[in-house]
């Protein structure tokens, strides 16, 4: 009975608190940084943790099934598009036009077991397109990856530049991916006053900088 209800907790937290909304800041506050001129420097992100399935290999094969090419990319996560379904779809086009008259496409992805067998397959109606057999668990992980959802908010700071002892930054702000331009600001720091800057609730120190890339560590996110 008591295994029962740990099940039972374990579904409910599973179906309702998993996929919760959720806040999300880059990078960790206290760890030593450095980006170029142009990239993100601090970040605040929401949505949903969904599950990815990531590759640890590269296939490009053409197989029997529509006369397709197959293509797994190493490192890049393949996500749910549904909490739980344990089905991935890759944010490329993983079937190429070979001899098929049907095209590119983009399949979904499943991990079978057969016995001793596990595969990575392509799913589609009648039979699976195309599978990579005989994988060990060091061919694939798992991870959580966060998805923007409906009403999605995010916040960023840019590294913008250095002009003698002046540091520039741009701060944004985009809803549902969308940016708000008029939410979007350059401020600058002189030096010269200290290496500590703070906006809209951000701190951050700089540790070293040029006109090519800066050196940083967060000392308080964005409140949320």
């Amino acid at each position: 009975m008591k295994n029962l209800f740990f099940a039972l907790i374990t579904f409910l937290y599973s179906a309702f608190f998993a996929h919760a909304k959720v806040t999300d800041n880059l990078p960790t506050p206290g760890v030593e940084t450095e980006v170029y001129m142009g990239d993100r420097m601090v970040e605040q992100r929401s949505g949903e943790f969904i599950e990815c399935l990531v590759p640890n290999f590269n296939v490009e094969e053409k197989a029997e099934y529509a006369g397709n090419i197959y293509v797994i990319k190493k490192g890049i996560p393949m996500c749910e598009e549904e909490p739980n379904s344990k089905v991935y779809i890759p944010p490329y086009v993983n079937a190429l036009k070979g001899s098929s008259f049907l095209g590119e496409l983009t399949y979904e992805v499943k991990i079978k077991k057969e016995g001793s067998n596990t595969k990575m397959c392509f799913l589609a109606p009648f039979k699976d397109a195309y599978c990579k057999e005989n994988l060990s668990s060091n061919d694939y992980s798992f991870s959580k990856n966060l998805r923007s959802t409906k009403d999605s908010f995010q916040r960023i700071i840019e590294y913008a530049g250095k002009k003698g002892s002046v540091v520039k930054f741009i701060y944004s702000e985009f809803k549902d991916d969308m940016l708000r331009g008029a939410f979007t600001r350059e401020f600058e720091v002189d030096l010269n006053d200290g290496n500590t800057v703070a906006y809209k609730g951000c701190i951050f120190e700089v540790i070293k900088v040029n006109n090519a890339t800066i050196r940083y560590k967060v000392i308080r996110h964005f409140k949320n």
